[in-house]
């Protein structure tokens, strides 16, 4: 003689010694898991029309609390909304919100690289421009590349200044040197 261990099998959920809350839960998982199942195939069961009839009552009450409902319906449910408009909603606007102050924080720093130019909202946003350890990673690029440029045409300036002053010195030594043995060829007086 064999004993019915504490849980059944699915093939023991046949049986008549499986309880009522273990068939429940056995057609619920079916119901889950089975695309096939039907609900309406217990219905000639026997040991399965009380379940049968209690999910289908459960059912209908959610039903006919969907019905009455002004806001809720059928195929427009409770969870229906949640995943797919609020849910959604919330992440769009928490990367929106994101995406706008990081543009905003990047558009700031670069105006200020760029055209030296500090706008309003810098002091609501608490942003501290001369803070260069501050700066997110792409403007600490760009202003790199901004201080050595600056560097490049501050040499770059001064080496034609350097090279003007040679210049101006060279021709004026030449022009006055030029004047002078000119002068002295002809006879009259240089001064020096």
């Amino acid at each position: 003689m064999q004993r019915l261990s504490k849980k059944p099998n699915d093939y023991h959920m046949i049986n008549v010694w499986a309880t009522m809350e273990q068939r429940e839960n056995h057609v619920k998982r079916l119901l889950l898991g089975n695309k096939n199942f039907k609900l309406a195939t217990l219905e000639s069961n026997p040991l399965y029309k009380p379940v049968f009839e209690r999910l289908d009552a459960l059912a209908m009450k959610e039903l006919t609390a969907l019905d009455n409902s002004i806001l809720w319906s059928r195929h427009y449910t409770k969870s229906t909304f949640k995943y797919t408009f609020a849910y959604p909603l919330l992440v769009f606007t928490v990367l929106i919100f994101l995406a706008l102050v990081y543009g905003v924080k990047y558009r700031i720093y670069m105006n200020y690289l760029k055209k030296e130019r500090v706008l309003q909202i810098v002091e609501k946003m608490d942003i501290d421009l001369e803070d260069v350890e501050s700066y997110p990673k792409a403007v600490f690029e760009l202003y790199l590349e901004k201080k050595k440029y600056d560097s490049h045409i501050k040499r770059k300036e001064e080496r034609m200044t350097q090279i003007e002053q040679r210049y101006h010195d060279i021709s004026e030594k030449r022009i006055v040197e030029s004047v002078a043995e000119k002068r002295r060829k002809r006879g009259l007086r240089v001064l020096e």
